[in-house]
């Protein structure tokens, strides 16, 4: 302990110099959008480096654990598989991906307010902003911040992540979001009181939203309660996917997305 106090004393000046650098760093990206947003993907790139050597260490001391995930990813994928080219053949119905990449992540918190993930695929691997991330059919958030070879996802456990959401047998839609408080349990509101459903409904994605397609599972319903003074109920949602343990995900894009976009700017227009 007396070692790295006299190696801090011996070293003050050259570490309040790296201080007062990153609080002018700070200060510059604050008020320039450019910068920061220049900061944010080299950030994103620095630490996706690091976070993945990070994992590929923890990977070589738990690859027994990461072979059995990995057999059990590859052993949904192909029930999943299976379960759209039986859909295709026997309802005449097409793929809703225009693309699927997979990626691994190499850094996840589900313990604060805004998280997120960071995943090894990025510019480089045609990833943009705004696009799904799923695992297993589940969704999991949507791409944010890209560098060239990483990216961040914003978590479904994001408060400031609001998705279009509905109940998969009955059709009725509202907003799903999460509260920040338990990260096994989203809310989905705006759902008429009249609506029937039952505990353990599935919830999906509505389709209404641009990045996200049609029919998305993203968890099964526990509790519901009645909204004092409306109309509307507040469903609780247990998300299907673990958010303590993801090592792989699929990011994808909804077929005509490009497309969909023209039209919907002309509309605005």
């Amino acid at each position: 302990m007396s070692g790295i106090i006299q190696i801090l004393i011996k070293n003050h000046v050259f570490l309040f110099f790296i201080i007062l650098e990153i609080l002018l760093l700070k200060h510059i990206s604050s008020h320039n959008f450019n910068i920061e947003s220049t900061l944010e993907k080299n950030f994103v790139e620095v630490s996706g480096y690091f976070f993945s050597k990070e994992r590929k260490i923890k990977n070589l001391l738990s690859l027994k654990i990461i072979n059995e995930q990995l057999l059990k990813d590859n052993h949904n994928l192909i029930c999943e598989n299976e379960r759209l080219l039986n859909s295709i053949f026997l309802n005449d119905s097409t793929t809703v991906f225009s693309q699927k990449t997979q990626a691994q992540v190499v850094k996840n918190t589900f313990n604060k307010k805004q998280n997120f993930l960071i995943i090894n695929k990025g510019f480089n691997d045609h990833i943009e902003t705004q696009m799904g991330v799923i695992s297993n059919n589940n969704l999991v958030g949507m791409t944010s911040i890209v560098s060239n070879n990483f990216c961040s996802v914003i978590s479904l456990l994001n408060t400031d992540l609001m998705i279009s959401a509905k109940i998969k047998n009955v059709g009725h839609f509202g907003t799903l979001s999460w509260n920040g408080r338990k990260f096994h349990e989203l809310i989905l509101e705006e759902i008429p009181k009249h609506a029937i459903f039952q505990i353990g409904d599935t919830i999906v994605t509505s389709g209404y939203s641009n990045i996200f397609p049609e029919g998305i599972n993203i968890g099964q319903i526990s509790r519901y309660e009645f909204e004092k003074n409306t109309n509307f109920l507040k469903i609780y949602v247990q998300p299907f996917v673990d958010f303590t343990k993801i090592n792989f995900v699929f990011i994808i894009e909804p077929l005509f997305k490009k497309e969909r976009e023209i039209i919907e700017k002309k509309l605005k227009d």
